[in-house]
């Protein structure tokens, strides 16, 4: 019996890595303790274009992400006009919308560019999405969008990642900070393989205070006499809910991305990674001996007994 439970505790020794970087504890919150941040600064202006730069001839390239961004810019989209529809105080916000266009090449003249990269920009960090704004007087000039196809550990990136991602990333360059509940596309922690994820209707509230100088001012004026960084929880009036996907900005659900073949594809890259593999071979060595002795001490005592 001593024996089978060590090899219980082996084998689950052996998948505590996988285990442990693939489940995030999510505690119980109450919707009234949501809150999001607001970082203070603001577009002077409500039509955004944005400019998608694919790169050219690299093996890392999935043509999938491009299109799982640009679902991501129109999940972002009819969220904004659904908030307005249910709530016609901030109608104001029906003049606020992304425009894409894809390239190959860089240009200039847009609002927001979006470029992908093989891994993070930092070689210490397992950042894949980051944004980055140039400001003036905290009114934001325009931004750069960074997506990464791979993590730090060489993980890949799915097209469901990669629009999660992109959602997270785009709610940034509209000025909001991060969410404090888990399940919120805001929240700063993300875990490989998730499902779709929704816009949700602080996401948007956060975005009419961001923009809320449309409502009641002809034209824009500085920041810093109105915005302050902050968090900001929805109003009374308004409940905590997440806005529908439109057929055309759903992802795709192929054999490619079902849940259970991603976890076990993600769960052979985690095993088979380099830092973790000797460790994988000392317990299936481990194993053999331990199951080798017992038989062999078993055959000798069989032996001795007909001698």
């Amino acid at each position: 019996m001593p024996r089978y439970f060590l090899l219980f505790l082996m084998f689950s020794t052996l998948f505590l890595p996988a285990a442990s970087f693939a489940v995030n504890l999510v505690h119980a919150q109450s919707e009234n303790n949501y809150t999001l941040q607001i970082q203070g600064i603001a577009w002077n202006r409500s039509n955004l274009n944005v400019l998608l730069t694919t790169p050219n001839n690299v093996s890392w390239w999935d043509p999938s992400f491009l299109n799982s961004t640009l679902r991501a810019i129109g999940q972002w989209n009819d969220a904004i006009s659904d908030f307005v529809s249910n709530y016609s105080s901030y109608a104001y916000l029906s003049n606020l919308k992304m425009q894409p266009t894809v390239s190959n090449q860089s240009e200039t003249g847009f609002d927001i560019y979006i470029n992908w990269t093989e891994t993070s920009s930092e070689s210490n960090s397992n950042e894949i999405g980051l944004e980055t704004a140039t400001i003036e007087s905290n009114a934001i000039l325009f931004c750069n969008i960074s997506l990464a196809a791979h993590t730090s550990h060489g993980n890949s990136l799915n097209g469901i990642d990669m629009q999660n991602i992109a959602l997270h990333e785009l709610g940034h360059s509209f000025g909001l900070g991060h969410s404090n509940y888990t399940s919120d596309i805001m929240y700063p922690v993300y875990t490989l393989l998730s499902p779709p994820k929704l816009i949700s209707t602080l996401d948007v509230y956060g975005v009419a205070v961001v923009f809320a100088w449309m409502q009641n001012f002809i034209s824009f004026y500085p920041v810093e006499q109105w915005l302050q960084t902050s968090e900001v929880s929805s109003p009374i009036d308004i409940s905590y809910s997440d806005f529908p996907v439109s057929s055309q900005n759903a992802s795709p659900q192929t054999l490619a991305n079902n849940p259970a073949i991603e976890t076990l594809t993600l769960m052979a890259e985690i095993l088979f990674h380099p830092e973790i593999l000797s460790i994988v071979i000392l317990f299936v060595v481990a194993l053999i001996i331990i199951a080798i002795i017992p038989s062999k001490r078993k055959r000798k005592q069989a032996s001795t007994a007909v001698s």
